[in-house]
């Protein structure tokens, strides 16, 4: 079985970690013994313009063990839905060149809709070949899809044989988009094996959140929560990641007089992430809107208890066992929450955390999963 696999966004070398749960799922799938091909179409904006010194065109190494397969080039239409009749074209090269070097593709698989599902679409209808989409994104809360977009993005959802969502949340909204009753749900891969429990012991109650420092992801209501129950008490606060709001974050804990607790760690590699998981004592993240919510598994395979909020995504992990989920943008009861967990820390098992985790979100389930989601295509096809 030759599946190309298509992410919507892929590592490069200006950003060595994104998409790296694209290419955890390829390598495990690599590793159950299909093969697999990437094809990237690596889309560089105009702000970039003779600042890039890579080979425009079709790129071919070997990264991490993976065949991949990268068309490079400028995105000369920004914002323009004739942008994707030349991705369509691009993408098409490298089917053409998969083909010619490592063979026939039995399936295409690619990750998300905007945009490698919607030339994906083209591929697969005009070659003949069977189409799995697997949605990570919302339309609702995406800022880079336009309204342009949805129409493209629809078309691919109706074309594909079958349709994943990462979520159930997301499986509704995307089931009010295209009126499909389908859609399978599979959650993301997390390589549960690089997190791991710490039997360090704080000196102050540490709480840590992870994720990309824009509006959505709740961290003023985290910072209002965190002052309100926990300004000049043994505890910190650890936020990693970057983003849009940092500045902004970083003069509230001043506003708030919190600034001695919080500590801003900025981007993190993969091995910093799992260091700050097994560090912390609880993970907290009260994101307005999540299609999964990869951290919390993270933290989970660390064996700590986690909160989320009712954001879509946190109500498919977060249980009695594991920690507690609270309304959306509401500080009193985020704090109220956290301020539980912390007073009864002693009651939350690591060891069961972590396993439970195993069972329902491992590697070998995951993959099962779509293997199973392969087989029933081929042969449906035939």
């Amino acid at each position: 079985m030759h599946v190309m696999f298509i992410p919507s966004w892929y590592h490069n070398k200006r950003n060595p970690v994104h998409g790296s749960f694209f290419k955890e799922q390829a390598l495990a799938l690599q590793e159950s013994g299909v093969k697999i091909t990437v094809a990237y179409n690596e889309v560089w904006p105009l702000t970039l313009l003779f600042r890039v010194k890579e080979k425009i065109g079709i790129n071919f190494e070997i990264e991490d063990g993976l065949k991949t397969y990268r068309y490079k080039n400028y995105n000369f239409l920004p914002k323009n839905p004739k942008m994707f009749n030349v991705f369509n074209k691009r993408l098409e090269k490298l089917y053409k060149e998969i083909v010619k070097k490592e063979g026939q593709v039995d399936i295409i698989h690619c990750h998300s809709s905007f945009w490698a599902g919607i030339s994906a679409a083209y591929i697969a209808k005009k070659y003949g070949i069977p189409l799995i989409i697997t949605e990570h994104s919302s339309l609702k809360t995406a800022i880079y899809i336009k309204d342009s977009y949805k129409p493209y993005i629809k078309e691919s959802y109706l074309s594909a044989d079958t349709l994943i969502s990462v979520g159930n949340g997301l499986k509704k909204e995307i089931q009010e988009i295209t009126g499909r009753r389908d859609i399978k749900v599979i959650h993301n891969l997390i390589p549960v094996e690089n997190f791991y429990i710490s039997n360090n012991k704080n000196s102050k109650f540490t709480f840590f959140s992870l994720a990309f420092l824009e509006g959505e992801k709740g961290f003023d209501i985290l910072l209002k929560a965190f002052s309100k129950y926990f300004k000049n008490s043994k505890t910190r606060l650890l936020i990693g990641g970057d983003g849009s709001q940092k500045s902004f974050l970083i003069n509230l804990t001043k506003e708030l007089e919190i600034e001695s607790q919080v500590e801003f760690l900025g981007r993190l590699s993969r091995e910093e992430v799992a260091k700050y998981m097994s560090l912390c004592d609880l993970f907290v993240l009260p994101s307005k809107y999540e299609t999964f919510g990869v951290v919390y598994i993270e933290a989970l395979a660390s064996g700590k208890p986690i909160i989320g909020a009712f954001n879509g995504g946190a109500e498919d992990i977060i249980n009695k066992n594991n920690g507690l989920i609270v309304k959306v943008n509401d500080v009193d009861a985020l704090g109220i929450a956290m301020k539980n967990i912390k007073e009864n820390i002693k009651s939350y098992n690591s060891d069961k955390i972590r396993s439970e985790c195993i069972e329902r979100f491992s590697k070998k389930k995951i993959i099962d999963e779509i293997l199973e989601v392969y087989n029933e295509v081929l042969i449906e096809r035939k």
